[in-house]
């Protein structure tokens, strides 16, 4: 299940899907931090906790804010907690375990780093009442998420046992033990029989992070099972690295690789191999750090284009992104690290940078040019609010609650999702579930009112070189019930005139007479929607994004906020096909001065000529 995340030093935030983008607090640009700039920060958040006496949780998905009193002494009851969502038994220790995870480390760091002995004394008392938990399972009594996020706090406390109050001590041991031997022992033969092959549907990150963690704290605590665990926990990771560099492309998107990958990472930290492995998996995690930085938000380094399912609330990303650049030394990686917000830094990420980060971060950006990921094909112009980013995505991996949206395109530029996605499934039953992963939850074409519903598409062709990258995919195999013959394809063509014009081409072959199919664009939410001579035109007040099609004539009337939606609107589009073939362009284009004049298209069979405003003779050429 998605779960976001509610870190106890952020504000809460409303469930809109630009809440983060436009959030006041968090700066756009943001200078580049060192090591010694997160210090204040953490004696800042380590006072905040220690005047804490109840952990706010905001499960703003289904809008339920909840108090726990602290410590949390005992797991919470079903029969405690609302129903949340009526077809399941909801996860409520999800976002109760992140956010006094977020705490313990705080106070962790504070302790250990800082010489706080207040805050080590609290983190003590706080990790010594677990012993009154029944289980560290989660509310349907599985070990999953819970049981990960406590067992690799315990590993973190319990690994120098200097400092503490022998009371508080015990009982840490005794709820570490607990742990493993009532929760873990019985659950690791039924979750990962030995010798079971470990295919990419197994590598969930749920199952993992519990894996992971308990593996962690198993070698703290000199565990019987240590060694079983470290075995499976080294089998999992080497299986990931297999299907993530095979045909697979294994991936469960930016937020939830970041989510998997800081646990395993988090292992991997302490083994005395860790070298050897990270050899081993220097292409798979060279891959995994190139989709984190390919797909941010230029301006806002610490958001990701809403693939898939991505959301802002999971910084995890963040914490694994800094521990590969600083074990492989990779320039790119510490430069993108260092200018992700300080706020919104997890406790993982403030309090490893102040202990051992590198101080300086190099001076060389990645680089920008069109190149595919694991999920999506990207570009960008730079990486501050004037640059802008284009991500067309191209899911192949089958996990269930990655979206169906090969082909949908993300627009980032003024430090905002200009086109954009929902980014998330809902799981509540009803109109909000359908406006997530419904028919019109994404650009991509819908074919007589099926919407994709396979990870199957396809690069044909990638052509980063020149003034206009090309990039070239096929979407047939993602749409059930399609004739054997049919093929539909989208090209992307971009090209930077100091502003973002993008063009798309959508190709259709083999269908049925009389096709009909349906587009819908996801403006981003708080954009202003105009029509202008058959263009739609978002505006910010200072700034206009144009979205056309030759002979389309967008009028307002398809413009619509679906039933229930805390999203954007949706402006809907219609063409039928005849002889069931045929050709849609689309054209997008970024106007920094905000006019009210659209470009001009003239489309002929294979080719599309855009002329831009400012332009009375030159056009430009797309297409064969």
């Amino acid at each position: 299940m998605s779960s976001p995340i509610v870190r106890s030093c952020a504000p809460l935030h409303a469930y809109e899907t630009s809440a983060y983008e436009l959030d006041p607090s968090i700066p756009c640009d943001a200078a580049p931090w060192a090591p010694a700039d997160l210090v204040p920060v953490l004696r800042e958040r380590a006072a905040r906790e220690m005047a804490r006496r109840e952990m706010l949780t905001d499960y703003y998905r289904i809008g339920h804010p909840l108090a726990f009193a602290l410590p949390v002494s005992r797991r919470p009851a079903v029969a405690e907690l609302p129903i949340g969502i009526s077809t399941i038994i909801y996860p409520w220790l999800i976002w109760l375990i992140w956010a006094l995870e977020e705490r313990w480390r705080i106070l962790h760091a504070a302790w250990r780093q800082q010489g706080d002995t207040a805050a080590g004394f609290r983190l003590q008392q706080e990790l010594a009442a677990l012993t009154g938990w029944d289980h560290f399972h989660e509310m349907h009594d599985e070990v999953g998420l819970v049981t990960g996020h406590i067992a690799r706090v315990l590993a973190l406390a319990l690994a120098d046992e200097s400092g503490w109050d022998p009371a508080c001590l015990a009982g840490a041991r005794t709820a570490a033990d607990a742990l493993l031997d009532r929760d873990v022992t019985p659950w690791l033969p039924k979750q990962w029989p030995e010798g079971e092959p470990i295919t990419p549907q197994r590598l969930h990150n749920i199952p993992v992070i519990a894996l992971a963690g308990a593996a962690q704290l198993a070698r703290v605590r000199c565990h019987r099972l240590t060694d079983a665990l470290d075995r499976q926990a080294l089998a999992v990771l080497q299986s990931w690295v297999r299907h993530r560099t095979g045909t697979e492309n294994h991936t469960e998107g930016p937020a939830y690789d970041g989510y998997l990958m800081d646990s395993l990472t988090g292992w991997l930290a302490a083994r005395p191999d860790r070298c050897a492995l990270l050899a081993q998996c220097a292409a798979a995690f060279r891959s995994q750090a190139d989709q984190w930085i390919g797909l941010t938000l230029p301006g806002r380094l610490d958001l990701h284009a809403p693939l898939g399912d991505t959301e802002p609330e999971m910084p995890f990303w963040t914490t694994a992104l800094q521990r590969l650049a600083h074990w492989y030394d990779w320039p790119e990686g510490h430069w993108l690290i260092t200018r992700v917000p300080a706020a919104r830094l997890p406790a993982a990420a403030v309090a490893e940078a102040v202990a051992g980060m590198k101080p300086a971060a190099p001076a060389t950006p990645p680089p920008m040019a069109l190149h595919e990921l694991a999920n999506a094909v990207t570009f960008r112009s730079g990486w501050t609010s004037c640059d802008f980013s284009v991500a067309l995505s191209l899911p192949r991996a089958a996990q269930n609650h990655l979206h169906a949206d090969g082909g949908h395109l993300v627009i980032g530029w003024q430090s905002r999702f200009w086109i954009t996605d929902p980014g998330y499934q809902q799981y509540r039953p009803g109109e909000e579930r359908d406006y997530t992963i419904g028919r019109a939850a994404h650009n991509a074409p819908v074919i007589n009112g099926t919407a994709q519903s396979v990870n199957a598409g396809r690069l044909l062709a990638l052509d980063a070189a020149g003034t206009r990258p090309h990039a070239s995919t096929d979407l047939s195999r993602s749409y059930a019930g399609l004739p054997a013959s049919a093929a539909v394809r989208r090209d992307l063509w971009i090209e930077s005139t100091g502003q973002p014009l993008v063009v798309l081409r959508d190709q259709f072959e083999g269908l049925d007479r009389g096709t009909q199919i349906d587009f819908h664009w996801l403006g981003g939410a708080q954009l202003a929607w105009a029509f202008v001579s058959g263009w739609a035109r978002l505006s910010d007040g200072r700034h206009a994004l144009w979205l056309g099609t030759p002979g389309g004539n967008f009028t307002p009337t398809r413009l619509v906020r679906h039933p229930g939606s805390r999203g954007p609107l949706t402006l809907g589009h219609t063409t039928t096909l005849p002889a069931g073939h045929g050709e849609r362009w689309w054209v997008l284009w970024g106007d920094v001065t905000g006019s009210w004049v659209p470009p001009q298209m003239v489309a002929s069979p294979g080719n599309l000529n855009v002329t831009l405003p400012s332009e009375t003779v030159h056009a430009r050429m797309f297409g064969a």
